[in-house]
């Protein structure tokens, strides 16, 4: 039989739940200059993005095409910003607003219904810091996410005080991290989903416009 202590004990456990940093995404904002503001107008795309095999957008939802033959149909709401005229955002199938749609068993949904966690949430308090300083480092300064690299000069455009505040933060959060021995180093596909990506390019068809007016806002649930 196994000893008391050992079965009420608080081990680690392991879990099949996915990481979101490694999990295949369509951002809505790599197709807002894309969808359109007017009832009856649609767009088609073909192959362009990480995932579909081509999309066909309105104002109201966007048809994701898959290469099996497949089409999954995802809403969109209008939500008010206070800058100006609303934006789009995906609502997903339980209900919920997402900026991002993750791509997993062939379906795309929120990182809530797949049950995603960040990385940050499957390491403990020193894999932590050792990850945010890896993140400092390519975010703020440019550089390659490695803690054994020495820092990168400063950019171009940043104040000195800026960058030698963000130098101080990096040599602190390594300082702590060094403390334990890590056996593997970070993953680089960890980092790419905190990067900004620019201007997507990719073939669209837009139809000709109607003499409808644009949509009114609408306000899906406030869970992003």
């Amino acid at each position: 039989m196994m000893p008391l202590q050992l079965r009420n004990a608080k081990r680690p456990r392991h879990s099949n739940r996915p990481t979101i940093e490694l999990m295949e995404h369509v951002d809505i904002h790599q197709l807002r200059e894309f969808i359109p503001r007017r009832h009856g107008n649609i767009i088609k795309i073909g192959a362009g993005l990480k995932y579909p095999a081509g999309m066909v957008i309105s104002a109201r939802g966007v048809d994701f095409h898959r290469k099996c033959g497949t089409i999954q149909h995802v809403g969109l709401a209008w939500i008010r910003t206070g800058f100006g005229r609303p934006r789009a955002i995906f609502v997903c199938q339980c209900g919920y607003g997402a900026r991002r749609l993750f791509l997993r068993h062939g379906r795309l949904a929120c990182r809530f219904c797949h049950q995603a966690r960040y990385a940050s949430q499957q390491r403990d308090h020193l894999g932590r810091k050792r990850l945010q300083a890896a993140k400092l480092r390519l975010v703020n300064l440019g550089g390659l996410p490695s803690n054994d690299l020495p820092l990168p000069p400063k950019p171009k455009w940043t104040r000195r005080k800026t960058y030698q505040r963000v130098c101080s933060e990096i040599k602190a959060l390594e300082a702590q991290a060094k403390t334990q021995h890590f056996t593997r180093p970070l993953s680089t596909k960890l980092f790419a989903y905190h990067l900004r990506l620019g201007r997507v390019l990719i073939n669209c068809e837009p139809c000709p416009p109607s003499g409808k007016p644009d949509i009114e806002p609408t306000w899906p649930n406030d869970r992003v």
